[in-house]
């Protein structure tokens, strides 16, 4: 009698069919998300910023129509003088407001108050800790040679251990979005073909997010993606038709968000006959470096009419003072009047103009030690911040800040429980050590001689141009306009131990280790 045909095995029946494939890679995402979010909590708890409390005021407004809508379902209030939230929003306070909401995004705004202001500060940063896991993992997988989930935890656990990713994870502000923006921009511009549909859509979504919530990451996708699309073509030979994804992607993002915003300002202007404005950080900063004091103090003695010049016997040595402190010893727009505001901000290019004509060697020369410095500050400053001091002040601890710090757990009698486990001069050790030695690795593995022959290994000295340069212009362009701050760059910085980590594991593996260019993910 013959023995019955052994069974499949249970990889061939169950994990080999489509759909376990399909999942494979959601399980890889959630993994990740979750070590991350394992640092955040290991620091303590996500962390906010003051400039968290407008972000979440301006997407509670946007949102206010809808509440409103559905008013009968709900029970809720109907309109804004039934509403408490808008109890103490007086027309002079929001023309006030209106001076500055251009520079904040109602898109991030949407979101933060979509997932903290209604849920806790937990929920978006598990929000933001999906994104960082998705966007790394679409890399690691057009990228990597290995694609096990150990080699995926190791990655993804490196990253997270020893650079300043998590903890931008947990902090609520739109900076972790430059760098997941990057991501996604670099996997479809050097790894088009070995990205699936879906996967495309997703990142494509992250390029677009990356735009919309902050200003100054078209002004680094741009310039970044044109340089390296250069390289590809010049040195490397690649058709210009490899590179139209990235290409596509970021033009589209481009569009949209100039349309969004656009949008934005003109329904607010419809509504309200007022246009939305930004702080003057370019006049700040020029004020504070000296050529911008030095013009205003001369032009104002001699019969000069800029709006500025009310405050020119003031010190304006710092431009944090400058724009926000409200000491009339040293403050300015924080103390200015709405229409003081306006006159500063239609004169601030103006102004900065002949700033430059009047020294332009001094400002050249603040503008690059500005940049060099914040080229070097990868170190945490913010994302590692007290909410103490919003918690006990009489101007922040009845705003939505303390709302959102309390709803995660109580912050003790005295509110000195919160503190972050971290502090930044064990970021600057740690975090800055580390960077160095990534970019020591990465110089060394891409200097070794005929390296670079395979067409692997040419994506992966891309990818390192790309996110190399996107530091370099990031510190330019915050460093330089806004001011050499370490949030700025630490949010970019976590860019160069992944590549570092893609670099080194496939170091010593042959070009045909990495698979055919048609893979799709």
């Amino acid at each position: 009698m013959a023995l019955p045909a052994p069974a499949p095995p249970f990889r061939s029946s169950v994990l080999n069919r489509g759909w376990a494939r399909r999942l494979r890679p959601l399980a890889d995402i959630v993994a990740g998300a979750l070590i991350l979010l394992g640092v955040v909590w290991l620091n303590g708890r996500p962390v906010v910023f003051a400039d968290t409390n407008i972000y979440n005021w301006m997407g509670q407004m946007q949102y206010r129509p809808v509440r409103y809508a559905l008013s009968p379902i709900t029970g809720g209030p109907s309109k804004a003088s039934e509403d408490p939230d808008a109890a103490d929003e007086v027309p002079s306070e929001l023309h006030l407001r209106r001076t500055e909401m251009a520079a904040r995004s109602p898109w991030f705004g949407m979101i933060l108050y979509a997932f903290a202001g209604l849920g806790d500060l937990w929920r978006f940063a598990g929000l933001q800790a999906v994104a960082a896991s998705f966007a790394t993992h679409a890399l690691w997988r057009a990228a990597s040679p290995r694609r096990s989930f150990t080699s995926w935890v190791a990655l993804i656990g490196g990253v997270s251990v020893i650079s300043t990713l998590p903890f931008f994870v947990g902090f609520a502000m739109p900076d972790l979005w430059a760098g997941t923006g990057l991501v996604a921009l670099a996997t479809l511009l050097i790894y088009r073909r070995r990205v699936g549909r879906w996967t495309t859509a997703g990142l494509s979504l992250l390029v677009l997010a990356s735009l919309l919530f902050h200003h100054s990451n078209m002004l680094v996708a741009a310039p970044t993606l044109a340089l390296i699309s250069v390289i590809a073509v010049k040195r490397f030979s690649w058709p210009l038709r490899s590179l139209r994804r990235g290409w596509a992607v970021l033009t589209a993002a481009i569009l949209i968000t100039l349309a969004m915003n656009s949008g934005y300002v003109g329904a607010i202007r419809a509504a309200t006959g007022e246009t939305l404005r930004s702080p003057p950080f370019i006049a700040a900063r020029l004020l504070a470096d000296g050529p911008g004091r030095r013009y205003l103090k001369s032009s104002c003695s001699s019969g000069g009419t800029w709006a500025l010049c009310r405050f020119a016997k003031l010190p304006l040595t710092d431009s944090q003072d400058i724009l926000w402190s409200g000491d009339p010893r040293k403050g300015v727009f924080g103390r200015a009047t709405a229409e003081q505001r306006i006159a500063i901000d239609r004169e601030q290019i103006s102004f900065a103009l002949h700033v430059i004509a009047f020294d332009p060697i001094g400002v050249i020369s603040a503008a690059t030690r500005n940049a060099l410095q914040e080229l070097v500050s990868v170190q945490l400053d913010d994302p590692l911040r007290d909410p103490h001091f919003y918690l006990t002040d009489g101007d922040w601890k009845d705003t939505f800040i303390a709302d959102m710090v309390h709803k995660i757990a109580d912050c003790g009698p005295a509110e000195s429980l919160c503190r972050p486990r971290w502090n930044e001069a064990q970021s600057a050790i740690w975090h800055g050590g580390w960077f160095v030695a990534a970019a020591l690795s990465v110089g060394f593995v891409l200097s070794r001689k005929g390296a670079a022959r395979s067409r692997s290994h040419q994506r992966l000295v891309l990818l390192a141009g790309l996110f190399g340069t996107a530091l370099i212009l990031n510190a330019a362009v915050t460093g330089a306009l806004s001011g050499p701050f370490p949030r700025y760059q630490a949010r970019l910085a976590w860019l160069v131990p992944l590549v570092a980590g893609l670099l080194l594991s496939s170091a010593r593996l042959p070009p045909k280790a990495f698979g055919r260019d048609g893979h799709s993910v």
